[in-house]
């Protein structure tokens, strides 16, 4: 008789957190995205205005993160595709990302779009500062939403670094 009480008790404890599941999951959060990169850019001259299309390949690390979806120390490989022009006017830059786990950890993809108003492209120890939207992805990223900060700053003739300070949200 008292194993079916202590069993019932469980059941009945049990019954009542499950709704409660989904209430208790992450849904927002903060995170910061440092990577490294080389990219490979073309660029054409035409009149005053210079065209720029390229790629980019590196690797990010969590720096700073929250909960299971961003937690620190968890990696990524990132692929870009780089677009911009540059005149009298300014630099209108557009890249869209995805940012790839690696296959232990599902190998689900982060989608981000990159625009960027400031700075220069390749020049060594140059770059400047835009913002990223959050635009879904695949599996556990599916659906999240959000912004970023970033600064890059260009090394050398190939290399670069970059720093993302996100916030995140998922329905």
């Amino acid at each position: 008789m008292h194993f079916f009480r202590r069993s019932s008790a469980w059941l009945i404890l049990a019954s009542m957190t499950i709704p409660l599941s989904p209430i208790l999951a992450q849904t927002s959060g903060q995170f910061t995205l440092t990577g490294s990169f080389s990219y490979f850019y073309d660029q054409i001259q035409h009149g005053s205005t210079t065209f720029t299309a390229g790629t980019t390949e590196g690797g990010d690390v969590v720096s700073s993160g929250q909960g299971t979806l961003f937690p620190e120390g968890k990696s990524f490989l990132s692929s870009c595709v780089v677009f911009s022009e540059e005149s009298a006017d300014g630099l209108n830059l557009t890249a869209p990302c995805t940012f790839t786990e690696p296959k232990e950890d599902d190998g689900d993809e982060l989608f981000a779009v990159l625009t960027r108003k400031q700075g220069d492209l390749g020049a060594a120890n140059r770059g400047g500062g835009g913002r990223a939207d959050l635009v879904g992805g695949t599996g556990k990223y599916a659906n999240i939403a959000g912004q970023c900060s970033y600064d890059t700053q260009y090394l050398g003739p190939s290399t670069g670094v970059i720093t993302r300070d996100c916030t995140w949200s998922k329905p």
